[in-house]
């Protein structure tokens, strides 16, 4: 059923995809009010930008006029016009695989390392986002455009009248209370329509993907790429610097994140399987295990941003619902997955460009809101089964590097899908998650990495290698889970 679109709606949460959606529908003419319980500048992660996320957010530049975000798309382009956001270059992901008491390190014919360039160079390359600036950064923008943010203020209670269609909504920094035509829930983990709406954690769907993490930002680490030149360690087939990069340390049911901003500031989180073996989840206890993240650390001193680690309990998360009357949540609320492939910023602004284009319309139709909701769960379970495969196979460089093909795989034609299209066909589901033949490979891909973990035969990576080349064989393009390219990728560039 469509009603009429009154151009009254509450934004819960002003972190960058809050802000955006809000900056579109007050371009539109709506009237938006954008809450948050805190205030800007503050410290967040989910910092790592790809190439899918550029594209999505040069669409909405274009689409609705955001001219003055062009920037954000292009790392060169970022540095010349925007040198007071924070931001950091992105040429790819770079992997290195760590034994207990290994030191810096390359091996013959890359056992050990894994890169995935994502650009042709350092001017084109995606980006990671300083979230303190640039969430105030966007904030500031969609106030200018004549958005109403209140920081520091809370729903304290809110009806929906079924008559009118509209919420009423009281809130602790107003005194009288404020009717909505809808709200957007841009809370993340906060979750706020959710817990408004009374949803039953109990009924939550389940995630293949079982982990948490300990984080922070630091200064003076050292580049690990240095590390490896002063071990002796040729690197001169990198195809970019691996400190360039969403950088990753391998370990058996573990992982370390580096990002590094051009501030200064690095960002480090150590994510552990709790599936696996996490004998190691403590941070000094992996200082001592693995002498090659020691080197990085040995100067280091945590930010003033984050002057004690910060910890998680599990990661993952999955309401039981995205939307109701007069209501709906962006992606980076109705759950979250896990930091490896850094498919965050991505679906969020997917997420944005799908709600952008329903609440532009003359009428906001329910349906519409209704099969947003049900495509971004589908985009979960596919997101899923992509992370989840990675774990299981972690103990195995060469299992586990064949497994990431299939992302790679689901990112490129996704990217590839969206620059063919024309303007007015609609657009695919992130990581082509309504195309049945991809959802298939990657079932029956995750399936078979399952089954190696739980019967432990790391034997025989070859024969894992050629499944997975032939699952990816009709939709890849650019020559993924080859042995000859010996895991230095240098080419996968859409643009």
């Amino acid at each position: 059923m469509c009603v009429v679109n009154r151009p009254r709606i509450l934004v819960i949460g002003s972190g960058f995809s809050g802000s955006i959606v809000a900056a579109i529908l007050r371009k539109h003419g709506h009237h938006i009010t954008l809450i948050d319980k805190a205030s800007h500048p503050r410290f967040a992660i989910g910092e790592s930008s790809t190439p899918t996320a550029s594209l999505i957010l040069q669409t909405l530049i274009k689409q609705y006029g955001l001219q003055e975000l062009r920037p954000l798309t292009r790392y060169g382009l970022w540095c010349e016009k925007l040198p007071e956001v924070g931001v950091g270059a992105k040429r790819g992901f770079s992997y290195f695989f760590h034994a207990p008491g290994d030191r810096p390190k390359t091996t013959v014919g890359h056992q050990g390392e894994l890169l995935v360039a994502a650009s042709h160079s350092q001017a084109m390359a995606d980006t990671h986002w300083y979230r303190q600036d640039v969430d105030r950064f966007l904030l500031e923008y969609a106030v200018s455009l004549g958005v109403t943010s209140i920081s520091n203020c809370e729903i304290e209670c809110a009806s929906y009248d079924e008559l009118e269609r509209t919420w009423q909504v009281k809130f602790n920094m107003v005194e009288r209370d404020e009717i909505f035509d809808w709200i957007i829930d841009a809370s993340g983990a906060g979750e706020v329509m959710c817990r408004l709406s009374n949803e039953d954690i109990v009924s939550r769907p389940d995630l293949l993907t079982n982990t948490s993490a300990v984080y922070g930002h630091f200064r003076n680490i050292q580049d690990y790429d240095n590390l490896l030149i002063d071990a002796g360690m040729d690197i001169s087939d990198f195809p970019f610097s691996s400190d360039v990069a969403a950088q990753h340390h391998v370990f058996t049911s573990q992982w370390l994140w580096s990002l590094r901003f051009d501030n200064g500031v690095t960002s480090l989180g150590l994510v552990s399987d709790l599936n696996g073996d996490v004998d190691q989840v403590d941070w000094s206890t992996m200082l001592t295990t693995y002498p090659a993240i020691q080197a990085m650390l040995t100067e280091s001193e945590l930010d003033s941003a984050t002057p004690s680690l910060c910890s998680s309990d599990r990661l993952q998360r999955l309401s039981s619902r995205g939307c109701g009357p007069g209501w709906v949540a962006l992606p980076g609320t109705i759950g979250f997955i896990d930091p490896l492939h850094s498919t965050g910023i991505a679906h969020a602004l997917s997420g944005v460009e799908r709600l952008a284009e329903i609440f532009t319309q003359d009428e906001v139709c329910q349906l519409a809101v209704n099969q947003y909701t049900e495509a971004v769960y589908r985009e979960f379970r596919l997101i899923d089964q992509l992370i989840a495969g990675c774990y299981h196979l972690m103990p195995s460089k060469r299992h586990f590097e064949a497994y990431c093909m299939l992302y790679f795989t689901a990112a490129h034609n996704y990217e590839t899908c969206r620059m063919e299209i024309s303007a007015n066909a609609g657009l695919p589901g992130i990581f082509l998650s309504d195309d049945f033949q991809m959802v298939e490979l990657i079932e029956e891909g995750y399936h078979l990495a399952r089954e190696i973990s739980q019967s432990d035969r790391w034997e025989a990576p070859e024969l894992f290698e050629q499944q997975i080349r032939e699952l990816i064989g009709s939709f890849d393009q650019i020559g993924l889970c080859n042995p000859n390219a010996r895991s230095m990728y240098r080419y996968t560039a859409i643009l």
